[in-house]
């Protein structure tokens, strides 16, 4: 009886594995950065309704306080300690001249107004 010792992949079948891989690499690499994208958009969004939520109860306690509505000067002021230190040091929010700043992940920065007359972000 003779053993066959040719029992490997030959080139063209690696080759072809190796095409397939790259198609699936070319596709599977642009649909993880979008996804990517929306995921931090969705972040911000939330990011910034929880603020404006945090600066329209801390206009209601002024009002119970002063018996006047008013908003803080910086918004990241309503926030709790824990809320306002996360937010400030390790996720790249930050407040300067009415506008609320983002850094996003690839650098990009992104910019909220602020209006500290009516509370209003946009």
């Amino acid at each position: 009886m003779k053993k066959n010792l040719n029992s490997g992949f030959t080139l063209i079948e690696l080759v072809i594995i190796m095409v397939i891989l790259g198609v699936l690499a070319a596709v599977a690499v642009p649909r993880l950065g979008n996804t990517i994208d929306s995921s931090e958009e969705a972040a911000e969004e939330a990011v910034i309704g929880s603020l404006s939520s945090a600066i329209e109860v801390y206009a209601m306690d002024q009002v119970v306080l002063n018996s006047v509505k008013s908003y803080p000067l910086n918004p990241f002021d309503a926030l709790d300690t824990k809320s306002k230190n996360d937010l400030l040091f390790s996720k790249g929010w930050w407040f300067s001249n009415g506008n609320i700043r983002h850094t996003r992940n690839d650098g990009s920065e992104l910019t909220w107004g602020y209006n500290t007359s009516t509370g209003e972000i946009n």
